[in-house]
């Protein structure tokens, strides 16, 4: 058996190759290698779904007698093709809530918004287009809405935030930070380096909130992962499923993820564990009349280094100095507004008598009045706390106690702010 990696490939002669089918492609193509290669008899495909393109089906066809077994827990594409062209049977080995029974998962929570506008949004490769979804989302009202919901219902949760672009993902970035959580931006031109220490540092825990446009949807696998916000919506119900399913993962501790839908692509494509006939037919409602155009190769904006005083284009580091231009999101504003759970679940408990302690310390912190912290208990409860509880030590209070009342705050400001 030989391991093909990126940077070695030895043995090609030997019987078992485990490698990434771009990579051995890759080889092939620089080197030569196909006549070295064995016959294979079998090939087992991870991700199957993505392999209904030409080059990779091309490849997978120099073995033609080779049996191939696919895995993937998305059995769909976007763009509706069918994986009927490379395999002949489909069997559903467990369904979502099976694996959710069996402990193999965890059961998600469901929040959601009332969906967005989209009427204007087009249609391209059988997902919204991405220029028109990102006019349609990304604004000021939606990124302070994600902000002030995380803080109330998540604030103790490692999380996960899909955006609709990379400016829309720095600039939710940084309206975390200015919230006082620890947040970070990555995407697929973040360094390889700096991208590998963004995701240790994610990992370890020493940041909270990782947003992204794209990269964490497939091969990002953190178990502790318990809070998924959806930032942008999608036709696609295989990506709907692939960023919903990276925070089902089991872990110690772990009962649920919270699934906060800013979308509407719960209404649109139902909960992860709902029972669904998947089909090797393919699907096409494919409605876009630029489908098939060439499109123009954009042109690339001229920037003036600000060490060097350089002119260049196509690239955000100089290729004088070295200066990396520094890439900026959005200014956001914040709106208010209430998520609603979906479906039946039950809510973990709460130390109301415990919630209501942490209160009045921070009303003793701030110096505030006494019925302050009533007043937020009623608040968060809809009922007045009793008043013997007045009584009780105060108790220092949790990080959750203090996002809450941050996000009470923010929607606060955004209540008297002029419209």
């Amino acid at each position: 058996m030989i391991l093909a990696g990126a940077d070695h490939l030895h043995a090609p002669s030997a019987a078992v190759h485990v490698a990434s089918l771009d990579t051995l492609q890759s080889r092939i193509a620089r080197r030569g290698l196909l006549a070295e290669l064995p016959d294979f008899s079998l090939i087992l495909i991870d991700e199957a779904h993505l392999f209904i393109t030409g080059k990779r089906a091309a490849l997978l066809e120099r073995w033609p007698t080779a049996r191939r077994i696919g895995f993937t827990a998305t059995p769909i594409r976007k763009d509706g093709r069918a994986l009927g062209v490379l395999f002949d049977r489909l069997i559903e080995v467990a369904s979502v809530a099976a694996l959710v029974e069996s402990g193999f998962l965890v059961g998600g929570r469901y929040f959601s918004l009332s969906e967005p506008d989209l009427s204007r949004v087009r249609t391209t490769a059988g997902d919204y287009n991405a220029k028109d979804l990102d006019g349609a989302v990304n604004r000021a009202d939606l990124v302070g809405d994600i902000v002030s919901h995380w803080l109330r219902h998540a604030a103790d949760r490692r999380t996960v935030v899909f955006c609709t672009s990379v400016p829309h993902s720095i600039a939710m970035a940084e309206a975390f930070q200015r919230a006082g959580v620890t947040a970070e931006h990555v995407d697929a031109s973040t360094p390889t380096d700096e991208r590998e220490a963004t995701f240790q540092r994610f990992t370890s825990g020493a940041t909270q909130v990782l947003t992204n446009c794209f990269l964490a949807s497939y091969g990002f696998d953190l178990p502790a992962l318990s809070c998924v916000v959806l930032a942008r919506p999608t036709k696609s119900l295989m990506l709907y499923l692939q960023m919903v399913g990276r925070g089902l993962r089991p872990a110690p501790g772990k009962t649920d993820c919270l699934v906060h839908d800013h979308s509407g692509a719960v209404h649109r494509h139902g909960f992860a564990h709902e029972d669904r006939e998947w089909s090797l037919a393919g699907h096409s409602n494919l409605s876009d009349p630029s489908r098939g155009r060439r499109r123009e190769a954009p042109e690339h904006k001229q920037i003036d280094c600000p060490e060097c005083a350089a002119v260049f284009a196509g690239t955000t580091t100089c290729p004088e100095c070295g200066y990396r231009i520094p890439r900026k999101g959005r200014d956001v504003e914040t709106l208010d507004g209430e998520l609603v759970e979906l479906g039946q679940h039950a809510r973990p408990a709460v130390d109301q008598r415990g919630f209501y302690a942490e209160l009045r310390d921070i009303a003793r912190e701030r110096r505030y009045s006494p019925r302050w912290a009533a007043a937020q208990y009623r608040d968060h409860f809809g009922a007045w706390p009793p008043f013997a509880w007045n009584d009780d030590p105060m108790r220092v209070p949790s990080i959750t106690t203090r996002r809450w009342v941050k996000s009470r705050q923010i929607a606060y400001a955004k209540a008297r702010a002029p419209a």
